[in-house]
């Protein structure tokens, strides 16, 4: 009887420290990586989290950022609705990032298609197609301003000089115009980026598919839709989830070249909500409370269009 007892404690002694040890493997598998996701989750919290809080706090209040702010609730998301130019910078805003979604996905795609392909002098294409990204944007906004400069421009004198002098415009005047110039500029800054997204995720697709294509007679430019396209759709993706977020967000070019001029023509919400929040044109009128809750709808446009398209992505490798 003695002997059962002591072997029923001996096994309830095994049975504890193994008890124990499990316990000490399972809070090793939680504390080892805990310990190193803790600085960036700190380093989150204290400068993306916790302002993003008091951006919203401060968008439900009226503040010209010297005295006290006062709380006014929803009054300046509804003032956003009857407000005439904030709808017309978010028409601009739309505007814009349609057609840098359009162009900046498909014209990047094609150059690195081409790059791709073999052609002679392709590295130094890449060079010279990468050298406006280098750039900073508020060097491309002057140096562009100066290009479309109506009197001493480069654009319109080459157009002189050519015969052409009836195609002169004011480029950046032009309320019809100032955006197609405005867009302009973007697609050449930021073609080499793209570009480069492109050529460097092509790399990764089998030789094989455009040898078996090509032996079912397929010429290059039905390898590039059959083949290419549906290998890059999760990079097409990512290209059009960054585009529509830097168009939604666009304020360094636009600010630089126009100011949002002439008369609210190239507004956009960047620069309705830097020109709201500082004054306008150098005023002394900020209204920081109803400049934050421009910023609120930037965040949440940009958020909800990005998921939009990340789950119609998904959808469609699913159905693939």
């Amino acid at each position: 009887m003695k002997i059962f007892r002591g072997e029923a404690v001996t096994t309830a002694v095994r049975e504890l420290r193994e008890e124990r040890e499990a316990t000490k493997r399972r809070l090793g598998k939680i504390l080892v990586p805990t310990m190193f996701l803790l600085p960036a989750a700190l380093f989150l919290l204290a400068f993306t989290a916790i302002p993003l809080a008091q951006a919203v706090v401060l968008s439900l209040q009226r503040w010209n950022g010297i005295q006290p702010a006062t709380f006014v609730g929803l009054r300046n998301y509804r003032l956003l609705l009857e407000d005439e130019v904030f709808r017309q910078a978010v028409g601009n805003t739309i505007y814009y990032t349609l057609a840098t979604i359009l162009f900046q996905t498909t014209v990047p795609l094609i150059v690195a298609s081409i790059l791709n392909s073999g052609i002679r002098g392709s590295t130094i294409f890449r060079f010279v197609y990468f050298l406006p990204v280098i750039i900073s944007l508020t060097i491309t906004g002057l140096l562009w301003s100066m290009i479309y400069e109506p009197n001493f421009g480069i654009l319109n004198e080459t157009l002189r000089a050519l015969g052409l002098k009836s195609l002169t415009q004011l480029w950046l005047a032009d309320r019809s115009l100032v955006l197609p110039s405005i867009i302009v500029v973007s697609i050449w800054q930021s073609l080499g980026f793209y570009m480069m997204i492109f050529f460097a995720a092509m790399q990764s697709i089998p030789e094989d598919l455009y040898e078996a294509a090509a032996i079912d007679g397929a010429n290059s430019l039905q390898r590039f839709r059959f083949v290419t396209v549906p290998m890059l759709r999760n990079t097409i993706i990512v290209v059009i989830v960054l585009n529509t977020i830097n168009g939604v967000k666009s304020f360094d070019q636009v600010w630089v070249m126009t100011a949002g001029g002439p008369n609210h023509a190239s507004e956009t919400l960047g620069t309705y909500l830097y020109r709201t929040a500082f004054g306008t044109l150098g005023s002394s009128n900020p209204q920081l409370g109803y400049a934050t809750a421009i910023a609120m709808v930037i965040l949440a446009v940009s958020l909800i269009f990005s998921v939009i398209q990340i789950r119609v992505g998904q959808n469609r490798n699913n159905e693939s």
